[in-house]
């Protein structure tokens, strides 16, 4: 019988993501006005895709996946621009 592979120091995905979860959490409950703003301006960003979601809807179904990619695209590249670079 093959013994599993042994988990190698610091591969431990989950005790990442807790440790990730945790340091955000840290950092809001240490910031909590610009965390609320945060908040706030992220529910106005869904609010938005939703609404451009509605808008996409009307389109020719053929059209859709297209014009929702290239959506996701800009978006994508606004949000890289923006808060990365």
């Amino acid at each position: 019988m093959a013994s599993s592979p042994k988990p190698r120091p610091g591969n431990d995905l989950s005790a990442q993501a807790v440790s990730v979860f945790d340091k955000v959490k840290r950092i809001k409950s240490d910031n909590p006005e610009l965390s609320r703003k945060i908040d706030r301006l992220e529910a106005e960003i869904r609010k938005k895709l939703v609404e451009i979601r509605g808008l996409v809807a009307k389109l020719d179904t053929k059209d859709r996946d297209l014009v929702t990619v290239l959506i996701v695209n800009g978006v994508h590249r606004t949000a890289d621009e923006v808060l990365i670079d």
